[in-house]
């Protein structure tokens, strides 16, 4: 099952990472990183925070953008081209289907955030006082890796991972050397790729019985919620009628509470420090997507199980 499981994810990933829009999106998330450094100066004595909490915000959208475009098109993508009529008549379920696709789906999520992450971090080490000359020999280092590797290499699909995680280390290190503080970025990077588990599975819920474009309009919907879980469960107003208030708070405790994943700069600097550490907290919100994911997964597979397909 593990075998097929993997398959499944690692072909969904060399489908995904080959797609154009994805290609494209993460060279506009890379040109707005950049334009951050240019922002920055048109702010007074702020440059360093305009560069970290706009670039991670920047990053953190982008990745939404991603994984609602991935999660609401690879499943029905299977329908459209009838593959998933060669799948299944194999000895693949489908709920094996589908783990295999959110596995693929996250993974390239990740490779995401990691690529753009090093960006960041490059871009925060810029602008942090190392020497451009320093900085611009580990992006051509990196690019000069990533090529030899897709000269030697057969599936290139494959180095693609590894080559994300150079990136990120070499990023991490060009960023200390500039005296960048490391666990907020970091941190928030961690934090992202863990709501991208959680909207992956929302989208592949919604996938398993609705079209491509109805399911990103329901996961959309369903973010924005889980972004304003916090307030809806604290909600006091007389502008609203009592019911719609009851409404909208337990509605609060169904929907995934994304806010757990945009603490803020300060919070992971600061107001963890003395609850058991930043990476305590990132630890228990992973715990927290990777459950909700899960339970997602389970009535995904339910409803999709019951599906007639066309």
């Amino acid at each position: 099952m593990i075998g097929r499981i993997g398959a499944l994810a690692l072909n969904t990933f060399r489908e995904a990472v080959r797609d154009r829009v994805l290609v494209a999106l993460l060279a506009v998330a890379c040109g707005v990183l950049l334009f951050t450094l240019a922002l920055a100066e048109l702010s007074l004595h702020e440059q360093r925070r305009v560069v970290h909490d706009v670039g991670l915000a920047s990053i953190s959208l982008f990745a939404v953008v991603a994984a609602v475009f991935l999660g609401s098109s690879m499943l029905d993508k299977e329908i459209e081209r009838r593959t998933l009529y060669v799948i299944l008549p194999k000895p693949v379920g489908r709920a094996e289907l589908l783990l295999g696709k959110f596995a693929g789906i996250a993974l390239t999520g990740w490779v995401f955030v990691g690529l753009m992450g090093g960006v960041q971090l490059w871009v925060m080490a810029l602008q942090a006082g190392v020497a451009p000359l320093a900085v611009l020999a580990a992006v051509l280092g990196c690019g000069a890796l990533l090529g030899l590797g897709l000269w030697r290499i057969r599936d290139r699909t494959a180095l693609i991972v590894p080559w994300t995680v150079v990136v990120v280390l070499v990023a991490t290190l060009s960023a200390e050397a500039g005296g960048v503080p490391l666990t907020p970025v970091l941190g928030a990077l961690a934090l992202t790729a863990a709501e991208l588990c959680v909207l992956t599975a929302v989208a592949l819920f919604f996938s398993s019985f609705s079209t491509p474009f109805l399911t990103g309009v329901l996961t959309v919907g369903v973010w924005i919620l889980g972004r304003s879980a916090g307030q809806m469960a604290t909600l006091k107003t007389r502008v609203l009628p009592e019911g719609v208030q009851a409404a909208l708070r337990a509605l609060a405790h169904v929907v995934p509470n994304f806010q757990l994943y945009v603490p803020g700069r300060r919070a992971l600097e600061v107001d963890f420090a003395t609850a058991g550490g930043a990476w305590t907290y990132v630890a228990m919100a992973w715990a927290y997507g990777l459950a909700y994911a899960a339970a997602l997964l389970v009535f995904a597979a339910f409803v999709f199980r019951r599906r007639d397909l066309p």
